[in-house]
């Protein structure tokens, strides 16, 4: 029974993870329209922090005893929490299409695979490019018309590196995912309300959008997408989990299409058959 709750488990999570991580960039875009991207992000973090120290307090799980793995950890959050979320905002609010930002942060899987110690199969080789090929349909016609300026592009490299290096060590952290979770969430909290107070004077517009935002970023993204993604890091290959990340642009192209009427193109959705096949082949190349 406990391993059929697993298999199912672990089904399921990559489902949950995509359909949450795809729609942030939307409420992402809302909530900008009242509050810097530090600042945003900091109160972001520190009603995360509050629900996640709420919930150890009640679970008692198991805390690093030693500064090295505290170091560790507190170093893998400012990849993971301060940077990666950091310029991505930053990015967002700087005239970066959320397209070109996609095709940036869609290079991770191949980098992660290049130096990766896992030695990717000529299969997992094939189906990482065609994933990026179809990305590049998804994300076309953004990239054309997006308005690009240089500390934008700039902030979405700075991104994506962020975001694969703190995956590669996150693959190494061993401590309880809720433990690890709230160390990262407090370290970065404490340093983005820093620089919010410094760059933005912690200025926000509280409004019912703002606050509706917000809500969905701490409970759906920060606690829910971050556990499933720390989870899908620590039990699968790094070339899988990362290679789910194709997945987002055109998840978020058919939410804007149901939520916000937008039209989808025939290339859209030609790439997005080649991201899903291209995940196909890496998910069985696995498994060879």
């Amino acid at each position: 029974m406990s391993n059929q709750l697993n298999r199912s488990l672990s089904t399921a999570a990559p489902v949950l993870f995509l359909l949450m991580w795809s729609s942030g960039s939307l409420f992402v875009k809302w909530g900008l329209q009242f509050a810097g991207p530090l600042t945003f992000l900091a109160l972001r973090l520190l009603f995360s922090l509050t629900i996640i120290g709420s919930i150890c307090l009640w679970l008692r799980p198991p805390f690093p005893h030693s500064w090295v793995e505290w170091r560790g950890i507190l170093i893998t959050g400012l990849f993971l929490q301060t940077g990666y979320q950091s310029f991505f905002f930053y990015a967002l609010a700087h005239q970066v299409s959320p397209g070109l930002l996609a095709i940036i942060l869609g290079t991770q899987p191949i980098i992660t695979s290049l130096f990766s110690r896992e030695k990717p199969s000529q299969g997992q080789w094939i189906g990482l490019a065609l994933g990026l090929v179809g990305l590049s349909l998804v994300v076309a016609d953004s990239m054309l018309v997006g308005r690009i300026s240089v500390v934008g592009v700039g902030s979405a490299i700075l991104s994506m590196v962020s975001i694969t290096w703190g995956t590669f060590l996150q693959k190494k952290i061993a401590t309880h995912q809720l433990a690890n979770i709230a160390i990262q969430y407090t370290g970065s909290t404490v340093i983005l309300s820093l620089l919010a107070g410094l760059f933005e004077h912690f200025t926000v517009h509280w409004t019912a959008a703002f606050v509706m935002a917000l809500g969905y970023m701490v409970l759906v993204i920060s606690i829910g997408a971050t556990l499933l993604l720390y989870v899908m890091i620590r039990q699968g290959s790094l070339t899988r989990v990362t290679s789910l990340f194709y997945m987002v642009p055109p998840i978020t192209a058919l939410l804007d299409y149901s939520i916000f009427g937008q039209s989808l193109h025939a290339v859209v959705v030609l790439g997005m058959v080649l991201i899903m096949g291209g995940l196909i082949i890496i998910n069985r190349s696995a498994h060879l």
